[in-house]
């Protein structure tokens, strides 16, 4: 590969890379432990991308500054060789688990093989174990290069089987890039592994953390802040897809959840509590349905669930579930109050004609129905 072609792969990789960290550090909750491992994957590539050009342009250079600069890179080189991987699992099963004390248990386990890659980087200035510079101040790899390699492959191999084993826990929109992130770094680093003289696999990295980045970007542009399920926009957008593209012997149905008493919550207890029951009716809903439903925030307090469905009985058996299981969470709830929702429901009639707005119409009066019968048995109790 023609020496200028190399530095000016590095250098766009370098510039995608850098963009995106100045975008996430700008937007990100830094608070977040997955934007805190992000950061950190995007800015490990950013040094391997300056420090593997730094080599290419003194490979074959004399000199005892070049021979010093060169050393001292090399051996960086090598140390954070398998870092990018390693970060990409602590991130990857984040993502899969959402479970930060998870992360915190395998923080320092999961490091072992890169203290160990390191301990041997250092020392193979003596020993060329990984590697060696000759007489000439060119670079060569050492009989057990093919270790640091191993070590990447090891994360990657790791992570992707996780990513595997628990697909049924990743969201559709999420488990395409998780599952794609390693291919192209393995491919760049198979490539550059044959031949010599190439230089693809921290680029690959680039490519597969651009491609994550628009997954972030598609994330926020289409999903509720607070509670992490879709927003009304799409919401919007499924819905009248729905209704223009008419299957044959297909149809689906519609959930309007609205939160009971929301506003007095809010005023009694604050909007910090409000917020908590917000995200907590999501979660109860989510977990109420199947992997490839579809839930959205449609309004302040108001959920809109759409299914495909076209049984009543079975959508009433879907309804039945979220009622049981906010009944299941009440029963061991720490607030003095209890979550309550109002639902209306039922199955899109494509003979019936109806808009996108007029179904939501429909449904909502279907809720409001049931919001009185609610109050209605609560001033019964009372």
């Amino acid at each position: 590969m023609d020496y200028y072609l190399r530095i000016d792969i590095n250098i766009f990789s370098f510039l995608i890379c850098f963009i995106i960290l100045i975008d996430t550090c700008i937007r990100a909750e830094k608070q977040f432990i997955q934007s805190k491992l992000f950061v950190a994957l995007i800015g490990s590539n950013l040094i391997l991308l300056f420090i593997d050009s730094l080599q290419w342009m003194l490979d074959g250079r004399q000199g005892q500054v070049n021979v010093a600069i060169y050393s001292a890179a090399s051996v960086i080189s090598y140390i954070m060789a398998p870092v990018p991987s390693y970060l990409w699992t602590l991130y990857a099963v984040y993502q899969i688990f959402r479970d930060e004390k998870r992360i915190r248990k395998q923080v320092y386990p999961l490091l072992v093989p890169v203290l160990v890659n390191a301990l041997l980087a250092l020392t193979s200035l003596s020993t060329g174990f990984l590697f060696y510079l000759d007489e000439n101040n060119i670079y060569h790899r050492g009989r057990g290069f093919f270790l640091t390699v191993a070590i990447s492959y090891l994360y990657l191999a790791y992570i992707s089987l996780v990513i595997l084993w628990n697909r049924r826990l990743i969201e559709k929109r999420f488990f395409f890039p998780l599952i794609l992130f390693p291919m192209l770094p393995v491919l760049g680093s198979i490539i550059q592994i044959i031949y010599y003289c190439s230089v693809l696999l921290w680029s690959g990295i680039a490519l597969s953390i651009l491609i994550i980045y628009i997954n972030i970007q598609n994330y926020r542009l289409h999903t509720d802040y607070l509670t992490g399920v879709y927003n009304r926009r799409e919401a919007d957008y499924l819905l009248k897809n729905k209704i223009h593209n008419k299957t044959p012997g297909r149809s689906f149905s519609g959930i309007l959840i609205d939160i009971d008493n929301f506003k007095e919550i809010n005023d009694r207890y604050g909007h910090l509590t409000g917020d908590k029951v917000l995200e907590i009716s999501a979660e109860l809903i989510k977990n109420s349905l199947r992997k490839d439903d579809f839930v959205a925030r449609y309004g302040g307090d108001e959920f809109l669930v759409l299914l495909n469905i076209k049984d009543p009985s079975d959508l009433k058996k879907f309804v039945d579930r979220i009622k049981e299981n906010l009944n299941n969470y009440n029963l061991h709830s720490s607030f003095p109050f209890r979550i309550s929702f109002s639902i209306g429901y039922d199955v899109y009639d494509y003979s019936s004609g109806m808009s996108k707005d007029q179904f939501l119409n429909h449904i909502d009066a279907l809720m409001y129905q049931n919001k009185k019968m609610n109050l209605a048995l609560n001033s019964l109790k009372h």
